[in-house]
């Protein structure tokens, strides 16, 4: 058949769906995608999937403005006459699943996280609650990627407990995140480096990360921070760059900027930290365990089900900066071998439940593609 997958930026669609579109394609399906254009479109024109463009402006709370979209995608799912279309994220989750009703499409979406939307209540958290609810009803099955937030859609009555379904994030390629990517690669000695690997916005956590990184320095002056990421400048949490530019500044943390490639930043860490304070599931975490990188994230819904505190890495209190710093000394002072173990303890827990094969197995299985 032919299946569209539909997300607000090609970006999230390579990161986190390229590995299901291949497996699907290679069993005979025609694979389109519609996002808003960037650098990552042409990556994936390039593998052989035909593009179709649509403009989500994620910044957006008007309505009856975002019709538009609502309009487009119907549209589109008219004129394509796909069997199945697999949407992601806020808008073409609630937006694509009225369009594609309206066009007499089957859909799935997939919750990949309820971000900043769902942190606090307030009126526009009742309209996605609202919309969401229509999008479950319409659709044929909704993912979620952390039993956390199945919970909410489950107590609030947005989804029907047969419409759910639990898979284990968007999956990690186990052999191409592996430590034996980083054997004949030198780290700089005497100096323990931790990484943030995330878009930069406020809700992952990096301003409490800053914020650690300062306590840690009076006491490990030769403790290294360095941010990987996008900054993500269509999204309400994101941070500015004179921000991100004046803790380079000032010594801080140093900024990589975005990557196509993490592997080697990941291999130059000794820890990569995320606190953030919800995920769907948080893949830059899932890759350096991976790699048998320890990990500190938060006790947060998605990040909890990534870490073992105290066997692959630790878990702290989300907003919590000093508890997060405290963990970043504790890492620093256990010794090396007990670090080592850390990494292989990570990397076994990742192969046995968050392997990219395990998560496409999960979709297909569901869905009896």
């Amino acid at each position: 058949m032919k299946i569209i997958f539909t997300s607000n930026i090609s970006w999230s669609i390579f990161n986190f769906r390229k590995g299901l579109m291949e497996e699907l394609r290679s069993r005979g399906h025609e694979v389109i995608f519609c996002a808003t254009p960037d650098e990552y479109t042409a990556k994936l024109e390039a593998r052989g999937f035909r593009f179709v463009p649509i403009n989500v402006d994620r910044k957006g709370t008007n309505f009856f403005k975002d019709l538009g979209l609502i309009i487009k995608l119907y549209k589109i799912y008219r004129r394509e006459k796909p069997g199945l279309v697999f949407h992601n994220s806020i808008k073409p989750n609630t937006y694509g699943s009225i369009a594609a009703k309206l066009a007499g499409v089957k859909c799935v979406n997939t919750v990949s996280g309820l971000g900043y939307i769902f942190i606090q209540e307030n009126i526009y958290f009742h309209l996605v609650k609202f919309l969401y609810t229509l999008a479950c009803a319409f659709s044929e099955k909704t993912f979620f990627q952390n039993k956390d937030d199945m919970g909410i859609f489950l107590s609030k009555k947005i989804v029907r407990e047969d419409k759910a379904a639990l898979v284990k994030g968007s999956g990690v390629d186990v052999e191409f995140f592996s430590s034996g990517y980083c054997k004949n690669r030198k780290k700089e000695p005497g100096v323990f480096l931790f990484s943030f690997i995330g878009r930069i916005l406020r809700d992952k956590g990096i301003t409490e990360f800053i914020d650690a990184a300062v306590i840690v320095k009076k006491k490990y002056p030769s403790a290294r921070f360095n941010i990987i990421g996008m900054i993500d400048k269509g999204n309400p949490a994101a941070v500015g760059a004179a921000e991100i530019d004046d803790w380079h500044r000032t010594g801080i943390a140093e900024y990589g900027g975005e990557v196509s490639d993490v592997r080697p930043f990941i291999c130059e860490a000794d820890c990569v930290v995320l606190p953030s304070y919800r995920e769907g599931t948080p893949k830059s975490l899932l890759e350096a365990s991976a790699m048998e990188k320890p990990i500190i994230t938060t006790d947060a819904a998605g990040c909890r089900e990534v870490v073992e505190d105290g066997v692959t890495g630790f878990a702290v209190p989300v907003k919590d900066a000093e508890r997060l710093a405290a963990a970043m000394q504790r890492l620093i002072e256990l010794p090396a071998g007990e670090r080592a173990a850390m990494g292989r303890s990570g990397r076994g827990k990742i192969v046995n439940e968050f392997s990219e094969k395990q998560v496409i197995s999960a979709y297909l299985r569901e869905l009896s593609l």
